[in-house]
């Protein structure tokens, strides 16, 4: 196809303005079922640019989800995948493009090590891509754009302790929880990158690690009372779901219903991909055998293999629970959010998975026991233990007090009248 006198690339062609500028855009796919979105291409046919830019086309891809949304990437010459912004901003779509191919021209020449090469080297590892669930990769991708906006162009082994910590003292001061998993995340992706040659130790470790019980609590009787009374009905099968299994949010939401005579629902955990064989408690049978299925018959819809279901029936997907709960939080009751202190007392469904091990460690389970029933390390299980132990050695050690107190309060009080 020409324009003018420049022979135009394949699925580019120019469209005329009544301004009289013509511009040119790239249009994979027209006129057909697979049509993509189309890309401006903000240059003349003649500059450098549109010349570079044109090289660059056979490497987009872009895809449609279930929704009808798009997304693009960029398969840079190493063919590793680049997220791109949409392209409704040609500019910064251009930007990114040429950012991405600048990253892996720099790989290919073994040039490897600022942050944007290692972490596009990292997501396509299997350390990212398979190795940990969507809950934790989301969590990566967050703190990974933020390591990418500060230090992006940055060598890998020009980093110093002092710089993290200044960026933990001044960015994440009054977000204790989040400078946490910021400081994890750059430790990861850094450990991960020394057997690859971006440096010989890792900085983070020389920076201050603040303490922490988590980034959650267990649930009081206080915040139970609070999210049944206040939270909508479709939430609460979940929230006894992690009560009584332990399991993680992204794991119970994919429960499939159990029948009335089973003894367990074994499921496979995403983050660790065990086998975890979640036992049912008689409550929370109870619990299971009341809860909606699905079923409508006038509407002829058969019952549903998930257990955790919306309003509608429809079983809930990670991101939609994720909203509604979110929402929850923050819905007014009056004018007020009862819900709000929720978050403030860090109480999550995340929460759940602790009062689960606490109960358990409570009635006299061993640490061995539990993470067997919960699908969690010895490590941890022993972590939480550790709060448990501290009620139980005080509880025996009053009762072995009141036991003795009659030979020991003389040693203690004299000859003092008892005051009852």
């Amino acid at each position: 196809m020409g324009g003018g006198t420049v022979a135009l690339p394949d699925y580019v062609r120019p469209v005329p303005k009544p301004n009289g500028r013509t511009y040119y855009y790239f249009e994979k796919f027209r006129r057909t079922k697979q049509q993509w979105p189309r890309v401006r291409i903000p240059a003349d046919p003649l500059s450098v640019e549109f010349a570079r830019w044109a090289a660059l086309l056979p490497r987009l891809d872009a895809s449609q989800d279930a929704t009808g949304a798009w997304s693009w990437s960029f398969l840079d010459v190493m063919d590793r995948r680049h997220d791109l912004p949409a392209p409704a901003d040609c500019a910064a779509f251009w930007a990114a493009v040429d950012k991405a191919d600048d990253i892996g021209r720099k790989l290919q020449a073994g040039i490897r090590r600022t942050f944007s090469s290692l972490i596009v080297e990292f997501k396509s590892h299997r350390a990212y891509t398979d190795d940990i669930g969507d809950s934790m990769r989301e969590q990566y991708d967050r703190y990974m754009a933020t390591i990418e906006a500060a230090w992006g162009d940055t060598a890998v082994d020009s980093l110093e302790p002092v710089e993290i910590q200044g960026v933990l003292d001044k960015g994440f001061a009054d977000k204790p929880a989040a400078g946490r998993l910021f400081r994890a995340t750059l430790s990861r992706i850094i450990s991960w990158g020394i057997p690859r040659g971006y440096r010989k130790d890792n900085p983070v470790d020389h920076t201050e690690r603040t303490d922490s019980e988590g980034t959650y609590s267990p649930w009081t009787p206080e915040a139970f009372d609070l999210f049944f009374e206040y939270a909508r009905v479709d939430l609460h099968v979940a929230v006894y779901s992690g009560l009584f299994t332990g399991q993680r949010k992204v794991d119970v939401l994919k429960m499939v219903r159990p029948r009335d005579s089973a003894a367990e629902m074994p499921i496979v955990a995403q983050k660790t991909s065990d086998r975890v064989p979640v036992q049912i408690h008689s409550e929370y049978r109870k619990i299971i055998a009341a809860a909606p299925n699905g079923e409508d018959k006038a509407k002829d819809l058969p019952p549903q293999v998930l257990l955790h279901l919306r309003a509608d029936g429809r079983p809930w997907t990670y991101e939609g629970f994720k909203t509604a709960w979110g929402r929850e939080m923050e819905k007014e009751v009056n004018g007020k959010t009862p819900l709000a202190i929720m978050q403030e007392k860090r109480w999550t469904f995340h929460g759940l998975r602790k009062n689960a091990v606490n109960m358990l460690l409570e009635v006299g389970c061993t640490e061995e026991q539990v993470g067997a029933i919960v699908g969690m390390s010895a490590a941890m299980v022993h972590h939480y233990s550790k709060e448990v132990s501290k009620f139980r050695l005080a509880r025996s050690a009053m009762k072995i007090l009141e036991t003795g107190w009659e030979a020991q309060r003389v040693h203690v009080l004299g000859a003092r009248k008892r005051s009852d």
